[in-house]
């Protein structure tokens, strides 16, 4: 009998100290780069330098919630693909580009809780 119910562990999985660490991290470089943004002369760099910390800022809050090691390097991955797309929006003036970029990394960060609550949910199990 195949039981459909029953999720496997997508990997191993992540350890707690690692998260923090990498949160405590992520957080800390982006305070940095805040304080050192406007000290920055041309303004498509500023522009990315704050957006690199937002970038750094979200992924660094998704990670307290992420249970496995697979999916933190996803993680790491999709905010790699953000700061690429935010340096061709911000150095190449797409500003449609990076005000959305703007909107959705933080909105996907804020998520992560809410699928971490939610995947304890069965509705029609």
């Amino acid at each position: 009998m195949v039981d459909n119910i029953v999720d496997k562990a997508p990997g191993k999985p992540l350890p707690r100290p690692l998260a923090g660490l990498t949160f405590v991290l992520m957080w800390a470089v982006a305070i940095v780069l805040f304080s050192i943004a406007h000290l920055v002369t041309d303004p498509h760099a500023g522009a990315f330098v704050v957006d690199t910390g937002l970038v750094l800022l979200s992924v660094g809050f998704s990670m307290l919630f992420i249970d496995f090691a697979r999916t933190a390097v996803r993680g790491l991955l999709f905010g790699l693909i953000a700061l690429v797309l935010f340096a061709i929006g911000d150095f190449g003036q797409i500003l449609v580009l990076t005000y959305t970029l703007r909107i959705l990394v933080p909105l996907m960060a804020l998520f992560m809780p809410v699928n971490r609550i939610s995947a304890n949910f069965r509705i029609f199990a």
